[in-house]
């Protein structure tokens, strides 16, 4: 279906495996759009000159517990005259939408409104997990790569068709509530044990202060390479929030990770092992190469 290009967006987006990148370019090709990474824009968002209409394009993290990616609250708080702006995002997970999105972009919501302004609308999509651990899952999932990423083409498409209409997308907001009352407690329980297990990960004591955030962002300590590195640098080119500088020809994590999985997947030696991934398991969208990493 042809569409109209009248309407002009800023679309920013923030990717470890490609999937949100895949979106963001979906949603430019038909709209009148720039697109960039968030890890590039924050830095100079006050100096941009951005529309009044932005499209944020990012992953659920472990919604429950989490949310979203410390950096995409980040750079929330540096738009400038956010109360003017008219802000849509576009939340991807690698579940069940109703458990892993829609409690991430209410999350995002509370933050643009502590800045002072108003997530005007979401929309959300399943694309592939970027671990690809379904095994955790208490009910059956599709697991099959090429049938969710037909699936998230179709519903991009739908996006699409509402951006032109200006119509959000169409949820149950009663169920949702009620469906987010009944999970409480066990998100309770789930936030309390992750903690955990993350201390362990991140190789913090028990006891810490630090937040689950400040704990996430350490888990790095988790990550290592083998023998097969060669010093070539890529994780560094890579890494969305210039988390690893080469030290005597071998990566060196600095403690402020997003857990995107970038080093892992794009490392041509296949020589990082991150802890959240098996090894030999890799994943990134099909349409999403390494140059497209290190050209943004």
């Amino acid at each position: 279906m042809a569409q109209n290009k009248s309407t002009e967006y800023s679309i920013y987006y923030f990717t470890g495996t490609g999937n949100s990148l895949f979106v963001a370019r979906e949603l430019a090709k038909q709209t009148d759009s720039t697109i960039e990474s968030i890890s590039k824009a924050i830095s100079r968002m006050q100096d941009n000159k951005i529309s009044s209409n932005i499209i944020i394009v990012f992953p659920s993290y472990l919604a429950m517990i989490y949310g979203i990616p410390v950096i995409v609250k980040d750079f929330v708080a540096s738009i400038p005259d956010i109360s003017s702006k008219k802000i849509t995002a576009v939340c991807s997970c690698g579940g069940y939408e109703i458990v892993n999105a829609i409690p991430s972009v209410r999350l995002l919501s509370k933050i643009i409104k502590a800045q002072g302004g108003k997530l005007f609308d979401y929309y959300t999509l399943r694309l592939p997990m970027n671990n690809l651990d379904y095994e955790h899952l208490p009910i059956p999932i599709e697991k099959d790569e090429k049938i969710i990423i037909e699936k998230a083409e179709k519903k991009i498409k739908d996006i699409l068709a509402a951006l032109q209409e200006s119509k959000g997308q169409s949820i149950n907001k009663f169920f949702i509530t009620i469906f987010q009352i009944i999970m409480k407690p066990l998100f309770a329980i789930l936030k309390v044990v992750t903690y955990k297990s993350m201390l362990e990960i991140a190789k913090e004591p028990e006891g810490t202060q630090k937040s689950i955030e400040e704990v996430f962002r350490l888990t790095d300590k988790s990550i290592s390479v083998d023998d097969k590195c060669n010093g070539c640098g890529i994780c560094v080119k890579v890494c969305p929030v210039n988390n690893i500088n080469i030290v005597e020809n071998h990566p060196v994590w600095l403690h402020r990770c997003e857990m995107c999985f970038a080093c892992h997947e794009w490392c041509p030696q296949k020589a990082v092992h991150h802890w959240g991934r098996k090894d030999g398991i890799y994943y990134h969208h099909p349409e999403v190469s390494v140059n497209d990493f290190i050209k943004e």
